[in-house]
């Protein structure tokens, strides 16, 4: 999932940023790529750890979700606003737009006790 998310985006950034040359285009889609790749990972666990510790479901789903989104929507725009991505807040644009359904679609897997495509199955008691 993480090489799929980083092809995808970082496919996106450069599309946004190629109107000021391939060079400045690459940079900001391998800062993207490089940060789906291996920051995504960890944000998932976070929103697993959030959304399996809160028993309300509705609560779970709405601060994992809302934790995620601002975590990574916050290190996506500094990601970009180093030296080299000449659109940062374009750049996160497309984070801002996905990250939410998809953190949501996550969270779901997780809370209804399924694995999220890209982690090990564990065994967990069954959340109402």
């Amino acid at each position: 999932m993480g090489l799929i998310g980083a092809i995808f985006m970082g496919g996106v950034v450069f599309y946004i940023n190629s109107d000021h040359g391939p060079m400045l285009a690459t940079v900001a889609a391998l800062k993207q790529a490089f940060y789906t790749f291996f920051i995504g990972g960890l944000i998932l666990k976070i929103l697993e750890t959030i959304v399996i510790g809160i028993p309300h479901k509705t609560l779970a789903y709405i601060c994992a979700v809302t934790a995620a989104t601002l975590i990574t929507v916050g290190l996506v725009y500094f990601v970009h606003s180093l030296k080299g991505t000449p659109k940062p807040f374009a750049s996160t644009v497309p984070t801002i737009i996905l990250a939410p359904g998809g953190f949501f679609y996550a969270a779901r897997l997780k809370r209804n006790n399924k694995t999220i495509p890209g982690f090990k199955s564990k065994q967990r008691e069954q959340l109402s």
